[in-house]
């Protein structure tokens, strides 16, 4: 194995925090050029939910006034006329909800699929072009990552977010490795790439959605007001129906959301880099170690006089680099004693 390895520049032995950053700084200097396609499809998206929805809105709103009835009788009079309209609506707002999200995670990964090669490669230092990498992203495996991702993560918040949780802990890389030139089974490579790294990515998905979610609350608190005059019911009447207008409100109120599309992506994909790194020098050292078994024979028994003679165990060949952190190990253990990973070969 050679001396330096692994310490060469790389992504692997990142700490969490240093993923972030890096992930952020990513964000900003690709900002300009992700917006565009990101809140693009966000866009369609919206138009396409409005358009199957706005008869279910319309519907809820017609009983709406009759729900809110409800609420001030005592329940102990309630009929089981009341009790249907109640299912009703609660089943009129559960299809729309689900219509709803549904259509916003199939385009959100759609076009996160879209980019994340061009990102990828943008983020090692790579040479790559945008619209070629967007062109190479549309083939047939393309549809894979919509139905593990898209309809996964759709069902799974439906299912009170529990299992869209364990889908996105382990298949989020599925974006990455479907367009992946050295990868035959993407889904397999998403979840080793993904492997004990659970939490990590789970904290990508918090931590980009809690930013949004706190500037949306202050974005709310001064656009709510104007919100409320603004929104007007008679738009999804069907004789009055008003699409623009539907869609417009619709815009402005999700105004954070498109504006901070691409963050997670971008977060996302430095955390990708990293952990792709830091298997490929594991794979690379499982290698290196299988080729020369004799690297931990005699080396381990020389006095320690001896070694102190050479001045480093280094120069007599025994010992070998963490893998994970880089740092080097004198003697053949199971823990690394810097970072405290566990090695992959027997005692």
């Amino acid at each position: 194995m050679p001396d330096g390895y692994p310490r060469v520049e790389n992504f692997s032995n990142k700490r969490f925090s240093e993923v972030l950053s890096e992930g952020f700084k990513f964000f900003g200097r690709n900002y300009l050029t992700l917006i565009v396609p990101l809140s693009l499809f966000l866009l369609i998206s919206l138009i396409i939910k409005n358009l199957l929805v706005a008869d279910i809105v319309w519907q809820s709103l017609q009983i709406t006034p009759d729900i809110i009835n409800l609420f001030d009788k005592d329940p102990s009079t309630l009929t089981n006329e009341d009790y249907n309209l109640m299912m009703d609506y609660i089943a009129l707002n559960l299809y729309s909800g689900f219509i709803n999200g549904f259509v916003i995670a199939i385009f959100n990964v759609l076009s996160m699929c879209l980019v994340s090669n061009y990102l990828y490669n943008k983020f090692i230092g790579s040479e790559t072009n945008f619209f070629s990498e967007l062109k190479k992203a549309i083939n047939g495996k393309l549809i894979i990552v919509i139905l593990v991702l898209g309809v996964g993560l759709s069902i799974g918040s439906f299912l009170l977010f529990i299992p869209s949780i364990i889908i996105l802990g382990y298949y989020a890389f599925l974006v990455f490795t479907y367009n992946s030139d050295n990868s035959n089974q993407p889904i397999r490579d998403a979840r080793e790439v993904a492997r004990k790294s659970f939490w990590k990515i789970i904290g990508v998905f918090v931590v980009s959605n809690l930013i949004i979610l706190i500037i949306d609350f202050f974005f709310h608190l001064f656009i709510d007001d104007f919100l409320i005059q603004f929104y007007k019911t008679s738009w999804f009447n069907p004789s009055t129906r008003n699409y623009s207008m539907i869609i417009l409100y619709d815009f402005i109120y999700n105004i954070v959301q498109l504006i901070f599309a691409p963050l997670f992506i971008c977060l996302l994909t430095s955390l990708y880099v990293s952990l792709k790194n830091r298997k490929e020098i594991f794979v690379q050292y499982q290698t290196s170690y299988d080729q020369t078994p004799q690297s931990y024979g005699n080396p381990y028994r020389v006095e320690s006089s001896s070694i102190k003679s050479m001045n480093s165990v280094d120069k007599l060949g025994s010992g070998f680099y963490c893998p994970f952190c880089g740092g080097f190990v004198k003697t053949k253990r199971r823990y690394c004693p810097h970072c405290g990973e566990q090695f992959n070969f027997e005692i």
